[in-house]
């Protein structure tokens, strides 16, 4: 990609709204709320088509995104910025500790952490910090960011980066790092500084070898992110409470963020129980969140962090599409810091309660009902205030 451009689809215009988004500025009209629909999407699960090779050759991984990227901009009047997503699930810092990653046995899934590396604190004792050129499946997400920048003509971003919290929940199994939360504090203590540690140095080397400068980023988590250095998820933070979430995890997710001039914390369903510990995260710029059909538990969200961060909405693609969007939206009052960057996925759909069930679809036409639904909704909600 030469400055906005890419194979001749000129972006310009697509980077400047999400640009001011990150700015949080104001919304006159509904073209100004970015909607970014993910499809294809990077990962396999939901998605039928991915070649048999795309986990072991990054070739395949490359051109398979490149090839929907251009379909995608051909055919769907959204503002989506394509990059390169160097995808290997999410247990590859977890890998790189020793977990095993077990390969999935259908196509449309994706590879796994099968289980944990840390099964007592003699094995917390013996961890190090991994060498991203020898350890895991750290090596591979380096061979195919480094054959994409070679070859391939897409900005690359970062893998997946599942955050301290999470990676540690793979490496030690939740219910084991929640109840050493209260037997073994300062041994989960030193978990998260060394799993935090592991973390910078993965994401600086994966920058290094990407060429992308430290506080932004070419994509994050599907999404062209100009004001934010990176990305971590905290799925896990709905199953523990404020009190640990604020004792283990803040400071290293604030360690993190300013590491890199600011960055995104990702989770799916009711973190309302913690949208104090956000706010004391420091350098938050981005709050990616998948409401899962808890309509004005998001509204909340976004009335309480709002004024402070984005807040991008990423569930997977809904069923019933006019529905769920004017549910979510019509709890709102305000679309300033508002983007919308829904997965498209081939044979998943998201019910209106948040469940998933089996779809055939075509998932351009279905990305375009999105954006039509969603500028109905602004246009209705603008029209009122």
């Amino acid at each position: 990609m030469t400055g906005y451009t890419w194979r001749d689809f000129d972006l310009s215009a697509r980077v400047a709204k999400i640009e001011r988004a990150f700015q949080r500025a104001e919304v006159k009209s509904p073209d100004d709320v970015p909607i970014l629909v993910n499809t294809p999407c990077y990962f396999a699960f939901g998605n039928t088509n991915k070649p048999a090779d795309y986990f072991s050759n990054p070739k395949s991984m490359v051109e398979y995104q490149a090839r929907g990227y251009e379909e995608h901009l051909r055919r769907v009047d959204d503002d989506y910025v394509p990059y390169f997503m160097p995808w290997f699930g999410t247990g590859v810092l977890a890998s790189a500790f020793g977990c095993e990653i077990r390969m999935p046995a259908v196509p449309d899934d994706d590879p796994a952490v099968a289980g944990p590396c840390v099964r007592s604190p003699a094995d917390a004792a013996h961890l190090r910090l991994p060498d991203p050129t020898r350890d895991g499946w750290m090596p591979r997400v380096l061979d195919a960011i480094d054959y994409a920048r070679a070859y391939g003509d897409l900005p690359v971003g970062l893998t997946d980066l599942q955050g301290p919290l999470d990676t540690l929940g793979l490496m030690c199994g939740q219910v084991q790092l929640y109840q050493w939360m209260y037997d073994e504090p300062a041994m989960v203590h030193e978990l998260f500084d060394l799993v935090t540690e592991a973390f910078i140095q993965w994401v600086r080397v994966q920058k290094q070898h990407a060429g992308e400068p430290l506080e932004r980023s070419n994509g994050l988590q599907g999404v062209y992110s100009p004001g934010a250095g990176l990305w971590e998820s905290d799925d896990d933070m709905v199953l523990v409470g404020a009190r640990l979430y604020e004792t283990f995890v803040v400071p290293c997710v604030s360690r993190i963020f300013e590491a890199f001039g600011g960055g995104s914390v990702h989770f799916c369903g009711n973190g309302l129980h913690h949208i104090d510990n956000l706010l004391r995260i420091k350098c938050l710029k981005v709050v990616n969140t998948s409401p899962l059909g808890n309509f004005e538990g998001f509204a909340t969200l976004k009335r309480r962090l709002g004024l402070r961060v984005l807040i991008q909405i990423q569930d997977g693609a809904p069923l019933d599409v006019e529905a769920y969007y004017s549910s979510l939206f019509d709890a709102l009052d305000d679309f300033r810091g508002i983007m919308l960057a829904p997965f498209v996925m081939d044979n998943v759909a998201m019910s209106l309660d948040g469940g998933y069930v089996a779809v055939e679809r075509d998932p351009f036409e279905t990305a375009n009902r999105i954006v039509r639904a969603t500028r109905a909704c602004a246009r209705r909600k603008l029209a009122l205030s």
